[in-house]
């Protein structure tokens, strides 16, 4: 059941990526990402948001814009022009703080679950216990917003796990048996 959520939302995650496959090669701004949008010489517009969960974020004059589905430099260019209406030859500046990576981390010797968030893709690959020197494992491709699933541990052994319960109560048994039966 937990694993079928999993990839529930890792495919939900998925879909708005695969959406656009030509603009696949530019960040593209969606719900989380965290904008700080400046215009020089106007400190009272500045604002600091995240873009809301309907694609949007609202800005001073402008009201609601839509963010999500733009890539960072189109957005930018979106918004001198729409602030060009209103003050002359803007200079807006955009940044960005990247939606988080979630890693979930499956314990299988424990059953426990931990959610780890991932503000980069190097904190993710650690969380994934993923070397950077493998070379194998570095073409796993992770980008901002998706969730990662790994196991972690190993599956229980009752042998290892209980070698000394099982010697503990044979050599019980062994002296009760010699005990009773002198």
């Amino acid at each position: 059941m937990k694993k079928s959520i999993c990839l529930l939302l890792l495919i939900c995650f998925l879909i708005p990526i695969l959406s656009f496959p030509a603009l696949a090669g530019d960040y593209m701004l969606a719900p989380n990402d965290q904008l700080e949008v400046k215009i020089i010489g106007q400190k009272d517009l500045d604002t600091k948001q995240a873009v809301a969960p309907d694609g949007t974020i609202s800005l001073p004059l402008l009201g609601s814009v839509t963010a999500q589905g733009q890539t960072l430099s189109n957005f930018k260019k979106y918004l001198s022009a729409e602030f060009a209406r209103y003050i002359k030859n803007p200079q807006v500046v955009v940044f960005l703080t990247p939606r988080p990576i979630y890693v979930i981390q499956h314990d299988v010797k424990k059953n426990t679950w931990d959610v780890k968030e991932a503000k980069s893709i190097d904190e993710a690959r650690a969380y994934l216990v993923i070397p950077t020197s493998d070379v194998g494992l570095r073409t796993l491709d992770i980008k901002h917003g998706d969730i990662v699933s790994v196991e972690v541990g190993q599956k229980p052994d009752f042998w290892e796990d209980n070698w000394y319960k099982v010697l503990t109560a044979t050599a019980v048994a062994v002296g009760i048996y010699a005990t009773l039966h002198k």
